[in-house]
């Protein structure tokens, strides 16, 4: 019979599991891919090689383990924070921030060992955060090069006020001998305490309690209340407690004053003076977790408490104080309650606080009266039970994603109107391969230009998924380098997010961690293009020569002035790289190739043959629908360990012959080795530090038995 024509004009559901590779019936089979290496899938279905990495430095010490963590101010204004071994230095836009001529670093409580288990929490310029080995710490940002870490003092911030006395000016028996001459009995005592007001920290605890002895019942009778004056106080609450009572309750507002005249006045006892409440007192005490939720700063799981979550007053980060009897604003102290003695993993601000534990899911709000989380009205009910990892959850739109417990699973939580609850899918089950045997160590979420989460396994290897759940599109491919990925961080730097990346290598007879940043994909010509892995880049007067001194003794490519420059390699002493070719723009680096390779084909029934499944096929002719690409090489299967199976192709269009060939959109047609197969898969493949986006893939396939 005649060659069919073939068509596959989506790859967005990425590399599948070898289990699913008989799936012919599911959908996303028909946008599937047997392999997908140092590619990203677009979320329109296209398919590119990622982007080279710059190298940015190495990190402080490189023989210990580094983190990054993103501080982001604003979207102008956002760092990357290396936390290294009790140290900490900061990227700003790709460089490293220097004072007075030498990287800026202060020192943080943190050894390399801790690093990975700290959780913080933002608010514009200050940074919060907790391990459960150290008191919660607060990192402040005064200018790019001044930053402060010190232990957070819970509390308010203004003191209470001293020297408080309370005298009977006008006292009731001696009014009572004036007016007669066998006077009784009927004073008693009153208790007096004073607090301070101020805009910035509120209400300060209150004073120590002065007493005097008075009827205030007896006509003109009055009490006088002094205090002195407290640094920062625009105004002074007054409250007043009856021998006979035993509570305070409010009595007045002083400003501008220091004394109160009480001609009894009654005490608002539901308005009680502010008590003290003593945390994370020493080791086992300090929290793990901290984070914002409903204009209040949380802090959970403690080694003595996993299942206790402690939250500040409103919009007072610092202060954890109660009255007596409780107010809607005071701080709130709750205990998850479930059959199992599950750890907090993650506090989340949705429709309440999203509570995820190592066995279970919960949802805390303000229950049916009020939609917000007071001392008085809290309820909390559970939503599944799955587990959650120690590794942070993250949140992409209107959803959760979170690293299961168990099994190297990552499931996306979010809320369903029609359960009236959350629910979550598991993102993994189209890639399990991918993760058996392995754990997450780190990942993070780049929104522009492709909407990607990036995620560094346990073993150094670096995943992306593609990742639109409102156009149920979810895709993984993986990433390799001549090196281990150890973490991965996002921040928002000019149109685009920009991807860092700690990278451990081997140089010499030496480990080096390297921090470094995935380059943008978007470029005029292609000299702009950058696809090598820890590279750097020249543009000025024509050289012949580079140094490259972070990769002495390697094998690198360079792009010089557009054109492919191969088989380099960095003197071991200097890092000093001699090209054949002066340039005057160069991108040099490591090398690292993108694969992809097309899913066994399937035509559904053929009227007189059935499905071709199991039958040997060849493709004949090869029609690739490309954007922006150049120099790929194209064949069959065979093609995958014997670079001779493989077909390239060459393109020159309107270039002169001394400049450099420019990236190609449109269809390329190419005729392969004809080899038959099993499976009639089709394998792309871009040896060189040059673009390529594949649109579609098209095919003339003759069938064999």
């Amino acid at each position: 019979m005649a060659d069919l024509r073939i068509l596959q004009n989506s790859f967005s559901a990425g590399e599948l599991s070898p289990a699913l590779w008989a799936r012919t019936d599911m959908a996303k089979y028909r946008s599937g891919l047997k392999m997908a290496l140092n590619v990203v899938l677009h979320p329109h279905g296209g398919v590119s090689n990622r982007a080279g990495m710059e190298f940015l430095g190495e990190v402080a010490l490189s023989e210990k383990p580094t983190r990054m963590i993103p501080f982001i101010f604003n979207s102008d204004q956002a760092y990357i924070l290396e936390f290294g071994h009790y140290s900490i230095r900061f990227y700003r836009d790709g460089g490293l921030i220097l004072k007075h001529g030498v990287p800026y670093q202060i020192s943080s409580p943190y050894n390399s060992s801790q690093l990975f288990d700290i959780i913080e929490a933002q608010e514009a310029d200050v940074m919060f955060l907790a391990h459960e080995e150290h008191a919660p710490q607060k990192l402040s940002r005064y200018a790019d090069d001044h930053w402060v870490m010190e232990t957070v003092n819970f509390g308010t911030k203004i003191e209470s006020p001293k020297g408080i006395t309370a005298t009977a000016t006008r006292d009731s028996y001696a009014l009572r001998q004036e007016r007669s001459h066998k006077p009784f009995e009927t004073r008693t005592s009153y208790f007096y305490k004073v607090s301070a007001i101020s805009e910035e920290s509120g209400e300060s605890l209150p004073s120590y309690a002065a007493t005097c002895y008075n009827d205030l019942i007896t006509e003109s009778a009055e009490n006088k209340v002094t205090w002195n004056a407290v640094s920062g106080a625009r105004a002074y609450h007054i409250y007043k407690c009856q021998s006979t009572s035993g509570s305070f309750g409010y009595i007045a507002r002083v400003e501008g004053a220091l004394e109160f005249i009480d001609r009894n006045v009654t005490p608002d006892f539901s308005d009680g003076p502010r008590q003290m409440q003593t945390l994370f007192q020493g080791v086992g005490t300090y929290p793990r977790l901290v984070a914002f939720i409903e204009q209040r700063l949380a802090f959970a799981a403690s080694v003595n408490e996993p299942q206790t979550v402690w939250m500040s007053r409103t919009a007072n980060y610092e202060n954890f104080d109660i009255c007596h009897p409780l107010k809607a604003d005071d701080a709130i102290v709750f205990r998850i309650k479930s059959a199992q003695a599950n750890e907090i993993r993650a506090l989340i601000s949705r429709k309440g606080v999203l509570i995820l534990t190592s066995g279970a899911e919960w949802l805390v709000d303000g229950g049916m009266n009020s939609d917000a989380i007071t001392p008085s009205s809290l309820r909390v009910v559970n939503q599944g039970y799955r587990g959650c990892s120690r590794v942070r959850p993250l949140m992409i739109g209107n959803a959760v994603l979170f690293s299961q417990n168990r099994g190297g699973v990552i499931r996306d939580l979010s809320f369903d109107f029609g359960e009236d609850g959350f629910t979550d899918k598991d993102l993994t089950i189209l890639a399990r391969h991918l993760f058996e045997g392995r754990e997450i160590r780190s990942w993070a979420f780049s929104q522009s230009p492709s909407s990607i989460v990036w995620v560094v396994l346990e073993d150094g290897s670096l995943l992306s998924l593609t990742y639109m759940k409102e156009h149920d599109i979810w895709g993984w491919t993986r990433h390799e380098t001549d090196g281990h990925f150890e973490d991965v961080a996002v921040i928002g730097e000019g149109r685009e997010d920009a991807v860092y990346c700690i990278v451990r290598r081997r140089i010499g007879e030496q480990e080096k961690r390297y921090i470094e940043r995935f380059c943008t994909r978007y470029f005029t010509t292609v000299e702009d293009a950058f696809f090598v892995d820890s590279g750097l880049s020249y543009e000025g007067e024509a050289i012949d020569r580079v140094f490259v001194p972070h990769l002495k003794g390697k094998q690198l490519v360079a792009l010089v002035d557009g054109n492919v420059v191969r088989g380099l390699v960095a003197d071991r002493l200097t890092g000093e790289v001699m090209l054949p070719v002066a340039g005057i723009k160069i991108h040099i680096g490591l090398p690292y190739e993108a694969v992809i390779q097309t899913l066994d084909l399937d035509l559904g029934q053929i009227p007189g043959l059935g499905t071709v499944q199991g039958r040997m096929l060849a493709i004949s002719k090869v029609v690739l629908r490309v954007e922006k690409t150049r120099g790929i090489w194209i064949g069959s299967s065979f093609g995958l360990k014997d670079k001779s199976k493989l077909i390239e192709y060459k393109q020159r269009s309107t270039e002169a012959w001394n400049e450099a060939i420019q990236a190609y959109s449109g269809d390329i047609e190419i005729t392969p080795h004809w080899n038959w197969s099993c499976g009639g898969n089709l394998v792309v493949k871009q040896f060189d530090p040059l673009p390529m986006t594949i649109l579609a893939v098209m095919g003339d396939v003759a069938i064999g038995r």
